[in-house]
């Protein structure tokens, strides 16, 4: 992004005046903000806008027939993260925890329940926005309260004493702790830790998770640094330095 450039949102809800409303708001934040009240909407603009966050509603209404007038917010993740990496920020108004699995499960970064207040999202939004700065920086030094990934030496430290990591155990774990407290499916680290190693399912994440924990835990049977997220994946827990 040049300097001066706006960071992009679009914002997809069905409710117009939930759009209207982000939308003056972000965009008095100093955001340029793209609005869709649909989920074929949200995918097209999301082609010609490249948004750098996309604030999505979980739940669209059914037409006169009884019929879904659209796509849910949890097919237009699932298609946004077929093609891209965008981060989403998911908007529901249920608080069913089913849900929320689901949702992070398909690779949402953060999810709120609505109502909302405006300055609770724009932390979010903020929060996101950071955490996927950082990972665009991938091949920088990761330095955080207990853990030191070099990307570049394929090195990690703990506590200050180096980790024996394997090629593949090492990928696992620069994956996650460049995004902390992001949920990664087993899938989602196949596709961006695997590589050379495309053949393997995804029950083999587990294996070599566990053979991380016995590296970097201080008790693998209680793991507080990679944690297990039930029904969805794992993420990275350590603090920055």
């Amino acid at each position: 992004m040049g300097a001066g450039e706006k960071r992009r949102i679009l914002v997809v809800d069905d409710d117009r005046e939930i759009r209207r409303g982000l939308q003056a708001h972000l965009e008095k934040q100093g955001y340029a903000v793209g609005t869709a009240a649909d989920g074929y909407s949200a995918l097209d603009l999301a082609k010609t806008m490249t948004p750098d966050l996309v604030v999505l509603d979980i739940t669209f209404p059914v037409n006169e027939s009884g019929r879904k007038s659209s796509i849910d917010g949890l097919e237009v993740l699932r298609r946004l993260r077929d093609s891209d990496d965008v981060p989403v920020l998911m908007l529901s108004s249920t608080t069913i925890s089913s849900v929320k699995v689901m949702a992070l499960s398909l690779g949402a970064d953060d999810y709120i329940t609505k109502p909302f207040e405006l300055p609770e999202l724009q932390a979010r939004i903020e929060a996101v926005l950071r955490r996927a700065n950082d990972e665009v920086r991938a091949g920088q030094v990761l330095e955080f309260a207990r853990l030191r990934l070099d990307p570049n030496q394929r090195r990690a430290w703990k506590d200050g004493v180096v980790v024996d990591l394997t090629t593949l155990e090492f990928d696992i774990l620069h994956t996650l702790a460049r995004r902390p407290h992001h949920v990664f499916t087993r899938e989602k680290l196949l596709q961006l830790a695997w590589k050379e190693f495309s053949y393997s399912v995804s029950k083999s994440v587990d294996v070599h998770v566990g053979h991380i924990r016995k590296k970097i835990e201080d008790d693998p049977g209680r793991p507080n640094l990679l944690v297990t997220v039930r029904g969805a994946g794992y993420r990275f827990e350590d603090e920055p330095a």
